[in-house]
């Protein structure tokens, strides 16, 4: 979805905005393009920086603009110490050859998967025994939310423990920019076992022309998988999702998702809308940045 200048601003005040770094290219004094290079330094493991762009206006493209763009951003996260760039964009031709030439591999996919909302099936082994419960943003639910994520996502590509600055930034974004974001928790004998979150952006909605809703974030912890737990959560954020007009629902997943959440999605009567592709480059130190005009 396009972005507003008060979307950058709000963005400027993320916790993650210390390590991201943006470029802008010009020609003849005029901006005609840009790009973010985002490096986190405390992260554990492979240290991975990723790319966001280049975007260049459409009258100014093949001038080498976004190459340059490009090397200025691989730049600047190698001197910031990162192994590895990545960058996730849609599946297209023209996208992948840019990447490829730029020295990028395909090594990973994730798809956006739709369903839609005339009707919502149940009696597919969802957990009955589960008590589900909307609940508002306190700093004490987020604590819970936060705890459930961490523990659950763990061994999920690209997912750091994230911090309460980080969690509750997500809650205030959305709300000022005008999205719906409501969260369902799932407790078991009053323990706290997982939760989904679900919502639409009315903005998003106008630039469609459709009322389409999203699920994100599901989770549950490890213990208490293979329970229908997930499909109680799924199955209830579809229904308030139409019960408040929705008439389609679109959720992301990775295509290597270690809980073979694909396969859950699928059972649900979600179908595949697109696929976006992971591109990843070594990064070599002490390498010179090729200049572009």
């Amino acid at each position: 979805m396009p972005q507003t200048v008060e979307d950058i601003r709000r963005w400027d005040k993320s916790p993650f905005e210390p390590y991201r770094h943006r470029f802008i290219a010009e020609l003849g004094g005029i901006p005609v393009g840009a790009g973010l290079a985002y490096a986190d330094p405390e992260q554990k493991g492979t240290r991975k920086g990723f790319m966001a762009g280049p975007g260049v206006v459409p009258e100014h493209r093949r001038k080498g603009v976004g190459t340059a763009l490009a090397h200025a951003i691989l730049g600047d996260l190698r001197q910031r110490g990162m192994e590895q760039a990545e960058i996730q964009g849609r599946d297209r031709l023209d996208l992948n050859g840019f990447l490829a030439a730029l020295g990028f591999k395909v090594t990973r996919s994730s798809s956006e998967m739709r369903r839609p909302l005339d009707t919502v099936p149940h009696g597919l082994g969802e957990s009955v025994q589960t008590e589900l419960a909307l609940i508002e943003p306190t700093d004490a639910n987020l604590a819970i939310l936060l705890d459930i994520e961490n523990e659950a996502s763990k061994e999920h590509y690209n997912h750091p423990p994230r911090t309460p600055q980080e969690f509750r930034f997500f809650f205030t974004a959305s709300a000022e920019q005008g999205s719906v974001l409501r969260v369902l928790l799932a407790t078991l004998t009053g323990s706290p076992v997982g939760y989904i979150g679900y919502g639409y952006d009315e903005r998003e909605i106008t630039r469609l022309g459709k009322k389409r809703g999203g699920l994100w974030g599901l989770c549950v912890l490890q213990r208490y998988r293979g329970r229908g737990i997930a499909k109680a959560l799924m199955l209830a954020g579809m229904e308030h999702l139409k019960a408040e007009g929705m008439v389609e629902v679109g959720l992301n997943v990775d295509d290597m998702n270690p809980t073979n959440a694909r396969r859950l999605y699928e059972r649900l009567g979600f179908t595949l809308a697109y696929r976006d592709l992971v591109h990843s480059l070594a990064l070599v130190p002490g390498t010179t940045v090729r200049e572009e005009h």
